[in-house]
């Protein structure tokens, strides 16, 4: 079964990027076309409020729904036309339940990363993207260089794929500052000169 109208919208892009931003904005239009509108944050997500609210990085705050897995509160999603959810990449069910509200006529509106800290794709954004109507890839500007960026620079020593932090973390990069200054990429030139050292002695 299929509702007409149903859809799935997607933004993408790296730490710093807009992504948060776009989203109210966008499920924000959908409030003065009438249709009843909900957005909804990962409950684990406190950098910068202890009460669940979605706060982009200018400190801009809308009330949402808070929770771990989107299923929890699949009941409360129902009863809206436009579900905004942020930080895609967190919630092992997203796939499943974004099809879902889209097939019973829901537009869903998505932002993730696209990508994580080592360039690699997050499963559940990269099974979300081939069942997108619409996708919008946003960039940063890079940390160091100033250019644009297309991806998200880990500042700490931790090799969790999830570790939520802002910028006391992460740093919007260009691909060349990515490679100057990733921490891993420091280490292994570091292990492959001690290494070649010791072949020489």
């Amino acid at each position: 079964m299929f509702v007409e109208g149903g859809k799935i919208k997607l933004i993408i892009g790296p730490m710093f990027s807009g992504k948060s931003t776009m989203l109210t904005d966008t499920v924000r239009k959908f409030v003065y076309k009438g249709m009843k509108t909900v957005l909804v944050n990962f409950a684990a997500d406190k950098r910068y409020d202890k009460e669940g609210k979605l706060v982009t990085h200018e400190q801009v705050k809308s009330n949402a729904l808070s929770c771990y897995q989107l299923q929890d509160n699949f009941i409360e999603l129902m009863k809206y036309d436009v579900i905004g959810i942020d930080e895609g990449q967190f919630f092992p069910d997203l796939v499943e339940v974004s099809e879902t509200l889209c097939r019973n006529g829901k537009i869903v509106v998505v932002s993730a990363l696209s990508g994580n800290f080592k360039m690699e794709p997050f499963d559940n954004v990269s099974k979300l993207i081939s069942k997108a109507d619409k996708i919008k890839l946003l960039k940063a500007y890079c940390y160091f260089c100033h250019k644009r960026a297309g991806f998200s620079l880990r500042t700490v020593r931790n090799d969790k794929e999830i570790l939520i932090g802002a910028a006391d973390m992460y740093r919007p990069v260009c691909k060349a500052c990515y490679y100057k200054n990733n921490l891993i990429e420091s280490e292994k030139k570091e292990e492959e000169k001690k290494e070649n050292e010791m072949n020489i002695n």
